[in-house]
């Protein structure tokens, strides 16, 4: 079992700031450790995140999947998160080994018409709580209001992620039960991808999954 990333440079204060690492975060780097010999096969050499956060999971993939140098997109619309990412990776002491590009942004609007079919590994743990809206002023807000049934930004992320894989690359999503695993399942297949769950978990208030997401 891989070590979690080292997060001690964060405070309280930081927390308040960004989403806290909690049980959806530590699922997503489990689910990614059940595919460690696959995603060591695909070899990725451009890796994005959808959403960034602590960058928990970015600094996960680069210390331990990337043998050799690879490029980094740590992409969130909080400025705040932006920051926390680059120190996480720094923190761990992959500057000098990987390049990581931070962009603030919503999901990859700028990117993706420059980055289509480039992506070799993509990674969301997204806001999948149903809300009445996904369009949240509020910052912590921001990282788990998912609008109708969840799934809001995450069906804008499907869609993106479709245009954004390389021939044979890999999206892992946290998911929560009320998101509906046969409606991701549907607007997976609406845009050419296929979908299976890989990892499942329950918590004390929710009923986790991760899923993997790869063109048909």
């Amino acid at each position: 079992m891989f070590p979690t990333p080292d997060l001690s440079h964060f405070t309280r204060n930081d927390y308040s700031q960004i989403y806290e690492p909690d049980a959806d975060s530590f699922l997503l780097l489990d689910a990614l450790e059940l595919k460690l010999n696959e995603i060591l096969e695909l070899k990725p050499l451009i890796v994005l995140e959808f959403g960034s956060g602590s960058g928990i999971a970015t600094t996960f993939v680069a210390k331990n999947f990337c043998l050799t140098p690879s490029l980094f997109f740590a992409i969130d619309i909080n400025p705040y998160a932006c920051y926390s990412t680059k120190r996480t990776f720094e923190q761990n002491n992959l500057h000098h080994k990987h390049c990581l590009n931070i962009v603030q942004c919503n999901l990859t609007d700028p990117l993706i018409e420059r980055l289509s079919s480039k992506v070799d590994l993509i990674l969301f743990n997204p806001p999948y709580v149903p809300t009445e809206t996904s369009d949240v002023k509020e910052v912590i807000e921001r990282t788990y209001a998912g609008g109708k049934q969840g799934i809001e930004v995450i069906e804008k992320a499907i869609e993106q992620a479709s245009r954004l894989l390389s021939s044979k690359g890999l999206f892992y999503m946290v998911a929560l039960e009320e998101n509906n695993f046969d409606t991701l399942k549907e607007l997976a297949n609406q845009v050419g991808l296929n979908i299976d769950i890989i990892l499942k978990r329950r918590t004390l208030i929710e009923r986790l999954f991760v899923v993997e997401f790869q063109r048909q």
